[in-house]
């Protein structure tokens, strides 16, 4: 099918610009200021409407073996509320057994993956078992179509950890072979005592969660991981960053020189440690914890000089009774909040506000994701790019209901927040795929990307 969009107002990662968009089967084959209607199958009037990429949520974990449970969106649910949100592609974190070779722990989410998914899906790979075999594949990650791992500096008692002589030569690795190297940054051994001394002192609500991995925690780790990775010459990115003095390290190992991407999330962007205090305490616990206004306002001011790169949720929702299996024992509640239906809303909607331009929040979601992670086909409107596209509303709001959601989750951190703009029409590979709160494509759409 032959369509095309008129009298829209496209947004580029830096412009916007008025012109008719043309697309045929998956390609987008025409940008102009004016595209004849003659031989079209399918004409869209976008007059006052903006034309903007399928956004990319980088950083997910669909059924996530975690906490005792395994998260509640699979990958059908995740990527169903994905489309409903805008997100027409996502980056998956396929995390590693011990014993596991890469291609193991790859295929075994290739196959959870395939024929369950709205959209389209790639891997990072996360070591937490490496040896000389794993080094070796690395070698071979081009070939599995993945660019790009994970090591965590925490969960230590989960056996999830790399330590610091390892961290150095996964990153060595992955200079070595085009591998960039994901990084979770908070210093394990402090947040570990802590939660033995908070333990030992009866202090066991969901805000001891929050201290037992402050501010502090997370900008200790943060500058070791930049130092490992200076020592080592190679990139890192630097996953969810939430604290102001972990962003500030960012900024000044960025203006020496220092090759670091950044990535924070929508939660961290919004809400303050406040919330653990709250009767919903429980669904804001998520590593690293949600921070203080001086740490949000850091954030801003990032996001505002171009040194934070990518906005992604590290979407991972639990259901309400399990978090409750912390109301006694802060470390019991699961770690992990909804947010990859809300991404692209969020954004929008910052940006709808004059908090950002919307060119700045397609290159934060889209372009800047699309290019750091080898999406060669997305994150811009483009001729040859794949046709995943949004038009957008600008008019009106769009309040977040958990009962309307497309998710599995039964409880959200995002209950009654308003966003500006509504998301109209979202198209997949050049099908009609979302409109008026209906999904019109089927589960069987989404491909694995090689990256």
């Amino acid at each position: 099918m032959k369509t095309l969009i008129k009298n829209g107002c496209v947004v580029f990662y830096n412009k916007i610009a008025r012109l008719d968009v043309a697309f045929s089967e998956n390609k987008i084959t025409q940008i102009a200021e004016y595209i004849a209607p003659e031989g079209f199958d399918n004409i869209i009037d976008a007059k006052g409407k903006y034309i903007m990429p399928g956004a990319i949520d980088a950083h997910t974990h669909m059924a996530m073996p975690f906490g005792g449970t395994i998260s509640s969106d699979d990958y059908e649910a995740g990527s169903r509320a994905a489309l409903a949100g805008g997100v027409t592609c996502y980056i998956d974190y396929a995390i590693q057994k011990h014993g596991d070779t890469l291609l193991e722990i790859l295929n075994r989410r290739k196959n959870l993956a395939k024929n369950n998914s709205y959209v389209d899906y790639g891997f990072h790979l996360a070591i937490t078992d490496f040896n000389d075999d794993i080094a070796d594949e690395f070698k071979r990650l081009k070939d599995y179509g993945v660019s790009s791992i994970k090591c965590f500096m925490v969960y230590k008692k989960e056996k999830m950890n790399v330590d610091d002589a390892t961290l150095a030569k996964i990153l060595a690795l992955g200079k070595q072979n085009d591998i960039l190297v994901n990084v979770h940054c908070e210093d394990c051994d402090v947040i570990d005592a802590r939660i033995e001394q908070f333990l030992k002192e009866g202090k066991t609500s969901n805000w001891y969660h929050y201290l037992s991995r402050d501010e502090e925690v997370e900008a200790l780790g943060v500058k070791k991981a930049l130092k490992i990775a200076k020592d080592a010459d190679a990139p890192i990115y630097i996953v969810h960053n939430a604290s102001k003095d972990g962003i500030k390290a960012i900024m000044k190992a960025k203006d020496e020189g220092q090759i670091v991407y950044a990535e924070t999330c929508p939660q961290y962007l919004y809400f303050t440690n406040e919330v653990y205090q709250s009767e919903r305490a429980a669904l804001y616990v998520c590593s690293p914890s949600i921070k203080n206004k001086e740490s949000r306002t850091a954030l801003w001011e990032a996001i505002w000089a171009n040194y934070i790169d990518v906005i992604a949720t590290d979407h991972c929702p639990f259901k309400l009774s399990e978090k409750a299996w912390g109301d006694h024992d802060f470390t019991k509640t699961p770690n992990g909040c909804d947010g990859i239906e809300n991404l692209y809303r969020f954004v929008i909607s910052a940006a709808l506000k004059n908090r950002l331009s919307l060119s700045k929040a397609v290159e934060l979601v889209a372009h800047n994701p699309a290019k750091i992670f080898h999406l060669k086909n997305k994150g811009d409107i483009e001729v040859g790019k794949d046709a995943d596209i949004v038009i957008l509303n600008p008019n009106g709001e769009y309040v977040y209901h958990n009962k309307d959601t497309f998710s599995n989750e039964d409880n959200s951190i995002w209950e009654g927040v308003s966003y500006r703009g509504i998301i109209e029409q979202v198209f997949v590979h050049g099908k009609l795929a979302f409109k008026d709160r209906k999904i019109l494509i089927s589960k069987h759409e989404g491909q694995y990307l090689k990256r």
